[in-house]
């Protein structure tokens, strides 16, 4: 019987994989989404994050080039903690079956081979927890496959790992709680740590909710309460302590971002939502354009939301039954609710845009109670229930929706956060809120008026229908790119980009223009993950692991910054050109790549005296580029000539081409430049508007729409006397009060270079598996007895100057140097993973420990059960 049983269980676990997997097929075929289409999706953070991810990943594993450094974000950083944060899932080879060309193709599998899994892990959950093999179960993990946090966040995909694992992890809690048995948690929660840690962490907090549960809904005494409640909390802690190896160096990695920052406004004790939660139960509540900010994502099928209504009115259930239930319940509400409460869930820091990343233990809860309540017989709840629950949905989810304007009408003035979430809904989906309604009431007739096998047919028919259409909805005002132009322009770039990349280990970067693959996009890509994609070394980048102290210090020399995950290239000068090491710029075109040599490359480092590591770097570009320059070659004469303004024609404009204009103010600047050399605009405060900015009747929009940030604005290069007309929007009525414009002297500048160059390093990487190691040489003098780099300060780094070790210092806020000797100097950078032996250590401790506790625990099991069966 057991056999058979178990037989089934594999059966329905396949055919939930299968189904699944056909209807995020078909969902996908709608939106004709490659590969069901020429739409791809290169959109959101899968476009600028994702994609160029899994690019380079597939280059890595492809062709054995896996280091734990990468100068290919911004100007470098370790690799561990974008690996932990992105990259983890096993599911992330299926790159290799494919192109780099058609990488977002893969992507698209990716996601359907997870939502199948996701699935099937819920299907095997449900029988083995519920103890049934019934053909009904595959029903309701396909809602928790398809629940409203999968269909809004799908793109995001290396979060669906998380929702792979959980099933999993309450099989392993229910086996600690029924049997004091440890190892299937022990091993899954590791699983889920090492997969995503950051929804493995939040995954732990749910355990803990979990757990409690499980003791209270199954009549367990609390004094009984000791030996599982033990065994779960050492058990997570040799897991956690196991899953080391990554979490420390991606602990000390991310406390260099700007998460490793709290602010205290995410700490207080007010709301995060309303009663517009209730609208979420229904279909199509939310879609693309409200990924951002919306209120939690708890779409499980009207079913689900019904039959959890049922659990809490069925007689076979107990009191404490559904008093434990409410509980878990209201804990994970009350979690999302408080915004001091959602934090902690978010690791202590704010989402950063999709909120609520936390909805689906929710969701799992619900979709558990559901089953219980279908395997209990939903007909058997009073007439008075079967005919007002339903009537109960509705109600609230209309109310829910009417209650928007009410909300924003009272949070207005008291809570900008508040205000800006409820602008951002007031557009209520009527007709998808009347369509859940139509659902709520067709399910109920099924579910109440239908006779059993009628009964599990129909509603399997219409849960497959509903959560389909829901994530049809929800991808309906989403911008899709083009496969067939991305891949087309991807193998362009590619072929032309490979032209000026780093040969034979030589080690610089390159600035990219009018990059090729954005005509696949419909969306704005502003191509910060280039370098990933192509495989270059660049200085943008984008990502939620970008450390802070070298964003800012890029940004303090001129670079824009639109916020603390985002670096790009606008900016550079011939200054920085020398100081991150860039030596060319590619613009490319349909036709060829055009090369050009960056002005200002010296190379990756160069001899300096002390004068440069005592820099200190202000918010004033201008002035951090002088103070650099000066200290590199002092001069009598200032490098940078300040533009002499003659007029400042100022008009207020309110609106431009029928359209609201924050930048009322419109200025046409007369300038005289002089000095001989490049000429850039700097606004300190931002404020000012780029994008259609003209410097002599002619456009100088930066390649990154940079408008109201502060970024160095090349107006073009001019000569002494040479008049400069430059027009522009801006917030502030009197331009020389919000800019600057300078020009940095052209022949004094190479004077400077001539000078650097005489000492610079000559530097190549050594070819190795996982380790990141230079090499060079420099000549040093008594005056020059220092060595710039070119590189992030990072801990990680270990100098050798001619075979004996020196400290590194930090210089320029966030930059590197060491200390040389004069005569020839022989340079070795080796890079060691911060906090790497550490958390292999720790993690051969966790399994090692594991091992023996639960030996011991084994051990005494046996001993316990055979003193039992004697005094029986």
């Amino acid at each position: 019987m057991r056999k058979i049983l178990r037989e089934r269980r594999w059966q329905n676990v396949g055919l939930a994989f299968g189904i699944a997997l056909g209807l995020i097929a078909l969902v996908f075929a709608f939106w004709h989404v490659a590969p069901f289409g020429d739409h791809s999706l290169l959109m959101s953070d899968m476009g600028t994050q994702y994609i160029p991810l899994l690019t380079a990943l597939q280059h890595a594993l492809r062709y054995h080039v896996f280091h734990l450094y990468t100068f290919s974000q911004s100007i470098g950083g370790g690799v561990v903690p974008t690996l932990a944060y992105y990259l983890m899932s096993p599911f992330n080879l299926i790159v290799l079956l494919f192109n780099a060309a058609n990488v977002p193709v893969a992507a698209s599998v990716i996601i359907m081979a997870k939502i199948a899994t996701i699935a099937a892990t819920m299907t095997w959950f449900l029988q083995v927890h519920f103890k049934t093999g019934r053909r009904m179960s595959l029903v309701f993990g396909l809602t928790f496959a398809f629940c409203g946090f999968v269909a809004v966040n799908f793109f995001d995909l290396m979060w669906l790992d998380a929702l792979i694992v959980l099933p999993l992890v309450a099989h392993g809690i229910d086996r600690i709680v029924i049997a004091h048995r440890p190892a299937a948690f022990f091993w899954w929660l590791w699983v889920s740590i090492m997969v995503n840690y950051y929804l493995g962490y939040m995954t732990c907090l749910f355990s803990v909710c979990y757990v409690i549960y499980c003791l209270a809904e199954r009549s367990i005494a609390i004094k009984d309460w000791w030996r599982p409640v033990t065994r779960f909390v050492v058990t997570a802690a040799l897991s956690g302590a196991s899953a080391a190896l990554l979490l420390v160096p991606t602990g000390i990695g991310m406390l260099q971002t700007a998460k490793g920052t709290a602010k205290v406004l995410n700490f207080r004790v007010v709301p995060e939502f309303g009663p517009e939660f209730f609208t979420q139960f229904g279909l199509g509540a939310t879609n693309d354009t409200q990924r951002l900010m919306h209120a939690p994502t708890v779409f499980v099928s009207s079913a689900v939301a019904l039959l959890v209504l049922v659990y809490f009115v069925h007689p076979k259930f107990s009191r404490r039954q559904k008093l434990s239930a409410l509980g878990l319940l209201g804990a994970l509400f009350i979690g999302m609710w408080l915004r001091i409460l959602n934090t902690a869930w978010h690791l202590m820091q704010a989402p950063a845009g999709f909120p609520f990343r936390n909805v689906f233990f929710f969701s799992f809860v619900m979709v558990m109670l559901a089953f219980a309540a279908w395997q209990a017989e939903p007909g058997k709840i009073a007439p008075k229930w079967q005919r007002g629950l339903p009537f109960v949905q509705a109600i609230l989810a209309v109310g829910g929706a009417m209650a928007i304007p009410v909300m924003l009408r009272l949070v207005s003035g008291r809570s900008p956060k508040l205000t800006s979430y409820y602008g951002l809904i007031q557009r209520v989906h009527w007709g998808s809120l009347g369509l859940a309604t139509v659902y709520v009431f067709v399910t109920a007739l099924v579910i109440f008026g239908t006779r059993r096998r009628l009964r599990q047919a129909l509603v399997g028919a219409v849960v497959i229908n509903e959560v389909g259409g829901d994530f049809i909805l929800a991808m309906s005002t989403s911008k899709f790119g083009s496969q067939a132009a991305y891949a087309s322009a991807y193998q362009v770039e590619n072929q032309q980009m490979s032209q000026i990349n780093d040969p034979d280990g030589q080690l610089y970067r390159v600035q990219h223009e009018n990059t090729l693959i954005n005509q696949a996009y419909q969306s704005a890509y502003k191509n910060y993950n280039d370098s990933l994609l192509f495989n270059f070394h660049g200085v943008s980048g984008y990502n939620s692991t970008l450390n802070e102290r070298t964003r800012q210090t890029l940004q303090r020399l001129g670079l824009f910054s639109d916020n603390v995950r985002r670096i790009s290239s606008v900016g550079l000068t011939p200054v920085t050109n020398m100081l991150f090491g860039v030596k060319q710029t590619g613009q490319l075109t349909t036709t060829g790549n055009t090369v050009h040599p960056a002005p200002g490359f010296v190379g990756m480092g160069f001899a300096t005296s002390s004068a440069l590591t005592t820099v200190q770097l202000s918010a004033d570009a201008l002035v951090n580029q002088e103070a650099v320059l000066q200290a590199i070659r002092p001069s009598a004469t200032l490098y940078w000539a300040l533009a002499t303004q003659q007029k400042d024609h100022m008009k207020i404009v309110h609106t431009v081409k029928g359209v609201p204009t924050k930048y009322i103010y419109h200025h046409v600047l007369s300038l005289t430049a002089k000095a001989n050399g490049p000429m850039y605009l700097w606004a300190q405060n931002g404020k000012t508007k780029y994008s259609t900015m003209r410097v002599n009747r002619k456009f100088v929009t930066p390649e990154t729409n940079a408008n109201g940030e502060s970024a160095l604005i090349k107006l073009g290069t001019f000569k002494t006397g040479d008049t400069v007309k430059v027009q522009f929007g801006a917030r502030y009525p009197i331009a020389m009060y919000g800019t600057r414009v300078m020009s940095l002297r052209q022949t004094k500048f190479d004077q400077a270079v001539t000078s650097v160059k005489r000492q610079t390093l000559a530097i190549h990487t050594v070819a190795s598996h996982f380790q990141t190691q230079l090499s060079g040489q420099v000549q040093g003098t008594a005056q020059k007895n220092w060595l710039y780099l070119s590189l992030a300060n990072d801990s990680g780094w270990q100098a050798w100057v001619n075979g004996k070790q020196v400290a590194t210092k930090r210089v320029l806020y966030g930059l590197t140097a060491i200390p040389i000797t004069v005569g020839n100097n022989r340079i070795k950078l080796v890079y060691h993973v911060p906090g790497g032996r550490l958390g292999r250590l720790l993690s051969l401790a966790g399994f090692v420990g594991f091992a023996v506790v639960a030996e011991f625990w084994r051990h005494k099991d046996g001993h316990q059960s055979r003193e039992n069966k004697g005094s029986n």
